[in-house]
């Protein structure tokens, strides 16, 4: 196969590859910020990155603060939902005892997501604490045992939800107002804590009397918020993380009125924004196709009015119908031609012919044996061919230099041909060797393996022409009879 051929071939793999994948031509460029961090106001769909955005369209009015000054001054007098999703940092004393105290008074209603003891306080401010430690329910169906399902219950309404990697919960004697939301199955344990049993995971309560106060809800696992952002749902499970967090929200917010402070202070520093465009190579190249088929469309739809008129100004009148067959007649054959010269260069013929009558000529060669090297035969003739000519140059080798071509060496046969002519003879005894092992049955494989037995059987024999030229033979002479046989008997005779 040349190279022509090669790149053809695999411009249309390239082409087929380009219309049917989703590559793309991508460009990054940095930015000082956005996002890469877990806060709620980041551009990416990871953690509670949208969850602001859900916020607002359900209809509450939304505060981000973005540091604790604005958290502080947020929770001041006016009456507010404080919400604090898996934080990364603790909050301070001042916007503890802003939030506690707010809850304490009924002004202040919040939604913290804290699964580790990174805000520890904040929960004892509540009464509550956790461990944490993740917890491992055995009865989950997920390979990785602390992802489960939860049932949660506030109020009359209870939703399922899915839990990934949470910590226990525990409320003390202070906590009276705090009652249990949800707690995984009996066959529960954790790491700290190896007996098996049910774990409180989330907890609500609510302040002043007969609950007429503010309201909290506590949870130690943040991915339902993720999963929310993706309406993550498992109807066979009974999951429908959207209704799950949607319960936690109307609980500590009823009325679509309420104001919403979100806190977006206390998380790691978002990385340097990389903003990226996507060119897609699929698409391009499918409309520059398109582009081009239909202006040929374009043009051989008018191709055979303009034959028909063609012919018509030469006296011939044809009609429509028959003006389209032609053309249909000469695109085939035109398409046909194209084909044919670019892959099909050998001849047609039958593999097992007679190989022709070549002339017997040491200058230039026949047009009989051109057409011979140009005609397609069988592995296995030329197989045989490469056996015969390792075994005539055996002979000759022996004859000439008293070895076989397995046992000679190139300074032995460089005292004769030099040492160039002898490193190019050795390489052609050792892969005419392999050869000659493979058609006697001797090894199974060729290492390395042969392509294209033609171009190997006519470098071979130039190689061998060469050789026995520099030792005064050729394999066909100009006379006839005169082969490499005749001229090893006449010199041994000498």
């Amino acid at each position: 196969m040349k190279v022509r051929q090669y790149l053809s071939i695999m411009g249309v793999v390239a082409l087929v590859a380009l219309n049917y994948s989703p590559s793309s031509i991508g460009f990054s460029m940095s930015g000082a910020a956005g996002d890469g961090g877990s806060g709620p106001t980041d551009t990416s769909q990871s953690g509670t990155s949208m969850f602001s955005t859900y916020l607002r369209g359900t209809g509450y009015h939304v505060t981000i603060a973005n540091n604790s000054q604005q958290v502080v001054t947020g929770l001041g007098k006016q009456k507010v939902v404080y919400m604090l999703i898996g934080p990364d940092n603790a909050l301070s004393t001042q916007e503890r005892n802003a939030v506690v105290s707010g809850y304490t008074s009924g002004r202040v209603s919040a939604l913290i997501s804290e699964g580790n003891v990174t805000n520890a306080a904040l929960l004892q401010g509540f009464g509550a604490s956790t461990n944490g430690y993740p917890i491992f329910d055995h009865s989950s169906s997920f390979e990785d045992r602390r992802v489960f399902t939860l049932a949660l219950t506030l109020g009359s309404v209870t939703n399922t939800g899915l839990i990934d990697i949470a910590s226990p919960l525990t409320t003390g004697p202070s906590a009276t107002h705090m009652s249990v939301a949800a707690t995984t199955s009996p066959t529960s344990n954790e790491t700290k804590n190896p007996a098996l049993g049910p774990r409180v995971v989330a907890v609500s309560g609510t302040s002043g009397p007969s609950g007429s106060g503010s309201r909290v809800f506590i949870i130690t696992d943040s991915a339902p918020f993720t999963n929310f952002l993706f309406n993550y749902t498992q109807p066979q499970l009974g999951v429908d993380e959207k209704a799950f967090v949607a319960s936690m929200v109307s609980w500590v917010a009823p009325s679509k009125n309420a104001t919403i402070l979100f806190d977006n202070a206390h998380y790691a520093a978002p990385k340097s924004a990389k903003s990226q465009v996507g060119l897609p190579i699929g698409p391009l190249v499918v409309f520059a196709m398109e582009q081009n088929l239909a202006g040929l469309n374009s043009y051989y739809a008018t191709f055979p009015s303009a034959v028909s008129g063609y012919l018509g100004g030469l006296g011939i009148h044809v009609s429509d119908g028959l003006a389209r067959a032609l053309v249909g007649v000469l695109l085939l054959f035109t398409t046909y031609g194209a084909v044919t010269r670019w892959f099909a260069h050998e001849k047609k013929g039958k593999d097992d012919a007679p190989p022709p009558k070549v002339e017997r000529t040491i200058v230039a060669e026949s047009r009989a044996r051109v057409d011979f090297l140009q005609t397609s035969h069988s592995k296995g003739s030329y197989v045989a061919t490469l056996a015969q000519l390792y075994e005539v140059l055996d002979s000759v080798v022996t004859r000439e230099f008293g070895k076989e071509i397995a046992a000679i060496d190139e300074s032995g046969l460089a005292a004769k041909v030099g040492a160039d002519d002898a490193t190019r003879a050795k390489r052609l005894f050792v892969s005419l060797s392999k050869v000659h092992d493979y058609a006697s049955g001797k090894t199974r494989f060729l290492f390395p393996p042969v392509l294209r037995w033609r171009a190997l059987t006519a470098r071979m024999t130039g190689d061998a022409e060469a050789f026995l030229n520099r030792l005064g033979m050729t394999i066909a002479g100009e006379e006839a009879g005169e082969k490499v046989e005749v001229l090893m008997r006449g010199r041994a005779r000498a």
